[in-house]
């Protein structure tokens, strides 16, 4: 029991060295930032290179590691900005073009540009690019916005136009940073009550003004609409009587054709029938003239042959045999009386012998 303790003891001190080691050898880079190193002694200095996610060799003490958010970042100009910051402004204010009043709600994403993050250390700008950045999109939104007029503010195209082309200026100006803009959206305009008032006035006008367009070029277009209607009409009427004119044809045809057929097959029936029911009348009338003949044969073999001694035996045997005496007297004092018992008697007695 008491070894098995002090394994463990051992063990987990083994553990606790390990992990102070690696904490004092190493340094964790979570994925959403960018190391920068810097050696403190020995003239190494700042190390150029952005290190990525993972355990980076680094001696606590001997480095020294400045951490920067490698995220997107977002500067909103917005008209319900309470608090300042280098991350959300109020709404921009400038006069336009035809020399009006406005505020642009705007929003715009950047970035650090990937392998310069050390170059922000180096530059000395590790705790205050945000803020440099800030004032330096201001700077060039006030411009380049202020070239639209308030029309121009209106058509969503010629807003769209506006931020892709100022984007390029922003993109020169911020690289001193070693920032990248990625997007820039202007959001919303707001103008004084009075002249929105009169700019949704000529807006409902010009739109107005488009929906009687369009619903000119929907009349002109129900019109054109209509003729091919009528004209699709006429022709599915005109393919509908051929196509039945086609089919009655060829109904007409096939009932022809039934009929014939039917006809030569009642023709053919009846023939065939006639025919049939003669050569049987025929088959029967040569069968029964041939029973006639083989009992004319057999007659007159049969009294040939009854014609001859024996055949007069026969019949004389068989009228004995089917003799019925109702009545016989019998005289015993005659020897010439036969008896009736004695069928051979009989027989001679028929014969005559």
């Amino acid at each position: 029991m008491k070894s098995g303790s002090k394994f463990i003891v051992g063990l987990a001190v083994l553990v606790l060295v390990g992990l102070v080691a690696v904490n004092a050898l190493f340094e964790r880079i979570p994925p959403e930032v960018i190391g920068v190193r810097q050696t403190n002694w020995g003239g190494g200095g700042l190390v150029a290179e952005d290190f990525d996610v993972g355990f980076q060799w680094g001696v606590a003490g001997y480095h020294r590691w400045y951490k920067l958010d490698k995220r997107t970042h977002f500067l909103l100009f917005s008209s319900s900005t309470t608090r300042p910051s280098d991350s959300e402004r109020p709404a921009l204010s400038f006069r336009t073009k035809d020399n009006n009043t406005a505020k642009v709600d705007v929003t715009i994403t950047y970035r650090i540009i990937p392998g310069r993050g050390w170059m922000i250390v180096r530059d000395g700008y590790k705790d205050e690019y945000r803020a440099r950045v800030t004032s330096e999109v201001e700077g060039v939104l006030r411009k380049e916005v202020a070239k639209l007029t308030s029309e121009e503010f209106t058509d969503t195209d010629i807003r769209m136009d506006r931020a892709a082309s100022t984007l390029p200026i922003l993109r020169d100006r911020l690289e001193k940073y070693h920032v990248e803009p990625l997007d820039l959206l202007i959001r919303a305009v707001h103008f004084p009550v009075d002249y929105e008032t009169k700019l949704q006035q000529k807006q409902l006008t010009q739109q107005k003004a488009l929906l009687a367009r369009a619903l000119g070029l929907v009349e002109k277009q129900e019109q054109v609409t209509g003729v091919i209607s009528k004209e699709t009409e006429a022709q599915v009427k005109e393919r509908t009587a051929s196509w039945d004119k086609r089919l009655q044809d060829v109904i007409s045809a096939n009932e022809i054709k039934v009929a014939t057929i039917k006809g030569q097959a009642e023709v053919y029936q009846r023939t065939t029938r006639s025919e049939a029911d003669a050569d049987y009348e025929t088959m029967i009338a040569e069968g029964e003239l041939a029973l006639a003949k083989a009992e004319a044969v057999r007659n007159d073999l049969r009294n040939k042959a009854l014609d001859t001694k024996g055949g007069r035996i026969l019949l004389a045997s068989q009228a004995a045999e089917n003799l019925i005496i109702e009545e016989v007297t019998l005289n015993s004092n005659d020897p010439n009386v036969p008896t009736v018992l004695d069928v051979s008697a009989m027989v001679r007695l028929l014969l005559g012998d």
